[in-house]
């Protein structure tokens, strides 16, 4: 429209001057005749009518082109990128108990067998996946039938095609999945995504299920077997590191890789266990097992952050331990030491240190240190649940100043959260956390606040914390923004919608494929958990720095 008043007003002296049925040939090209009868007048404006009909058109071009190309604000919902690639194994074998010292692998089968026990392994080598895991397929080429067919199960250690026995071949961890029915001269396939999370050497060994036995072509057969691995560009997107924070933890089936009531390979349970990295290479875990009132302290080993090698006891009467790697290559125990009535003690805090990997490993502690109840009154109430915030040595543990966390019970009061700094390994101070305190009971918690671990992720410092928001006996976890004080309970979702979740604890560390990871462990009560998810969760995200900006890996 302004566009037509400027062309009025540049022609107003024109129309003026016109007669005024000729007014409306103003706009004709000056060359043309300008016929004076109605007829004419009503052909004169013919140009001007295409002309508005024309701009019309070109406005509707340009608008279907800006909706077209127009910038849309993000919404952090993006489409998954999938791609699957197949590899071979690098090497394989069978193993047979009757024969333990006969090495068989160069024959072109694999065999399994309940009588006698024959198993076979093989290992791949993953490299170049473009995102993360979100399943594995193991596909072997069957040539006899069998009715129940076999498991696939991780292995715990390393061995060698060109000299791997029965007598030498490593243990294996529980199935993680069955083929059922086997049919001849076939193809079968097994889920084994739980052992896959990444680049890196992937190990596992077949068995029988139940009687009979099975016979599978090696990669020296006719066909080669074939670990397929389908992997998305799906990340973490979030604005913030708190939200891309939340959303690893709740997420449980979304998870790089999980595991259900873990347990070590003494079948012992893994109750609140905590993951650090080894300086060897792998992972350590401090956990604790027993009946309740009878708890000891544990430590293993694993590889992949779900399949552990029981490895020492480091403590007994003790439960809830956490573990920290010092400067001086030794290493810090923190757990809460059982109540002893004879003794007239109570649950309180106590610190091993271990002056090198191979005294932790060796369970031989150097030093110890019970911290006196400062909050609750001394032979009364408890301290416990303690996590390490940080542990610096100036340069040893005699000028050290260790920042820990924990909760204390005052007599016939509730549990509150507490902090505390241990100096010297010898001086004790503790005083109650306020914010947290302040933080839980704006989300409507009063009392009932536990165990909790901290961790740094893209730059922020964050508290999962367990708490009690009603009577009932459901715990939630919590997380809390050190920086802001606030805190958000977590909605945690598992396969089966497990319903209360305790002892959190949280550690950023390298994982197995040599990506970042954010390790989450989580209690399922046995009362309130499904019956396949109770016990200790394991699980872990992969994860890139670049997610806070909410790009893509």
């Amino acid at each position: 429209m302004k566009s037509n008043s400027r062309t009025k007003r540049e022609h107003a002296p024109l129309l003026a001057e016109q007669p005024r049925q000729a007014r409306g040939m103003s706009f004709a090209p000056p060359d043309e005749a300008q016929p004076a009868d109605r007829q004419g007048a009503l052909v004169s404006w013919r140009p001007l009518h295409l002309r508005w009909v024309a701009l019309a058109v070109a406005l509707a071009l340009v608008l279907v082109w800006w909706a077209a190309n127009r910038p849309t604000r993000s919404t952090g919902n993006h489409v998954a990128k999938f791609s699957s690639i197949s590899f071979s194994p690098v090497g394989d074998a069978y193993v047979s108990y009757v024969r333990p010292s006969v090495h068989l692998g160069t024959v072109p089968v694999l065999r399994t067998a309940s009588r006698p026990k024959i198993r076979s392994y093989l290992t791949f080598s993953v490299a170049g996946l473009p995102g993360i895991v979100t399943r594995a397929t193991l596909r072997l080429w069957s040539n006899v039938a069998d009715v129940r067919g076999l498991a696939v199960h991780a292995v715990g250690g390393l061995w060698n095609e060109d000299s791997i026995t029965a007598a030498n071949a490593p243990a294996i961890g529980d199935a993680v999945d069955q083929t059922g029915r086997v049919a001849a001269k076939a193809w079968i396939t097994a889920d084994v995504t739980q052992l896959v999370s990444g680049d890196g050497l992937v190990s596992m060994a077949l068995t029988q299920v139940g009687s009979g036995s099975g016979q599978y072509d090696s990669r020296e057969g006719a066909h080669q077997p074939e670990l397929a691995v389908q992997t998305s560009t799906r990340a973490l997107l979030a604005a913030s590191p708190a939200a891309t924070l939340r959303s690893a933890i709740e997420n449980v089936p979304e998870a790089t890789a999980r595991r259900y009531a873990a347990h070590d390979d003494r079948g012992r349970s893994m109750d609140t266990l905590k993951i650090i990295s080894s300086p060897s290479g792998g992972y350590l875990g401090v956990y604790h097992s027993g009946p309740q009132g009878s708890f000891r302290v544990y430590l293993a080993e694993s590889r992949d952050l779900l399949h552990w090698v029981y490895k020492a006891q480091l403590d007994s009467g003790a439960s809830q331990p956490t573990i920290a790697a010092l400067s001086d290559s030794g290493f810090l125990l923190a757990d809460e030491a059982s109540g002893n009535r004879a003794a007239k003690l109570r649950p309180r805090l106590r610190f091993r240190h271990y002056a090198s990997l191979a005294a932790l490993l060796s369970g031989r502690p150097d030093r110890t240190f019970e911290a006196p109840h400062t909050l609750a009154p001394t032979g009364a109430g408890a301290e416990g649940t303690p996590n390490i915030f940080s542990a610096a040595l100036s340069p040893d543990l005699a000028h050290s100043r260790i920042e820990v966390g924990f909760h204390y019970r005052l007599p016939h009061g509730q549990d509150r959260p507490g902090r505390g700094t241990l100096t010297r390994f010898s001086s004790w101070s503790a005083w109650p956390d306020t914010h947290l305190e302040a933080a839980l009971h704006a989300q409507g918690v009063h009392g009932k606040i536990g165990d909790r671990d901290g961790v740094t992720f893209l730059g922020g410092d964050f508290d999962l914390i367990e708490a009690q928001a009603g009577a009932g006996p459901s715990w939630q976890v919590y997380l809390y923004d050190e920086s802001t004080h606030d805190a958000a309970a977590l909605h945690i979702r598992t396969d089966q919608g497990s319903g209360s979740f305790g002892n959190p604890t949280v550690t950023n560390l390298r994982g197995p494929s040599g990506r970042s990871v954010l390790v989450v462990t989580l209690f399922l009560r046995q009362s309130l958990a499904r019956s396949s998810e109770a016990g200790e969760l394991v699980y872990f995200r992969a994860y890139s720095a670049r997610h806070a900006a909410g790009t893509r890996p």
